[in-house]
């Protein structure tokens, strides 16, 4: 690879990388969409729905493993990193034909909302 190739490619990768974290937050509304059809679907195991809930009721409670009050960031940081942990377990272990498929849905459904404002 020359070294004009050689800073295109790597430029192009820097322009990937710049956008990861905006592609990743406008996709937050969809991931959350695929949890909780998840948590609705009688075909995901019941542990991984309790696991699930005890992880959202740990982030509503008022009692905390780093006291928000004690490290106000850190506070918060510990009950979204619980949250992510938990969701993470809910769709990995879930089956993969069902998370397919509520996946399919949820991008049939936003392909619906694109072509509605075009």
């Amino acid at each position: 690879m020359t070294d004009k190739q050689h800073r295109k490619h790597r430029k192009s990768n820097i322009l990937k990388n710049k956008y990861y974290w905006l592609r990743l937050l406008l996709h937050i509304p969809n991931f959350f969409k695929l949890m909780l059809s998840l948590l609705r679907d009688k075909q995901v195991p019941f542990y991984l729905k309790v696991i699930s809930y005890t992880a959202f009721l740990y982030c509503l409670s008022p009692y905390d493993l780093i006291p928000i009050f004690a490290i106000p960031l850190l506070g918060w940081l510990d009950d979204v990193i619980i949250f992510y942990i938990c969701m993470k377990l809910l769709v990995n272990f879930s089956p993969p034909g069902v998370v397919e498929k509520h996946v399919k849905a949820i991008d049939a459904e936003m392909k619906r909302k694109f072509n509605m404002w075009r």
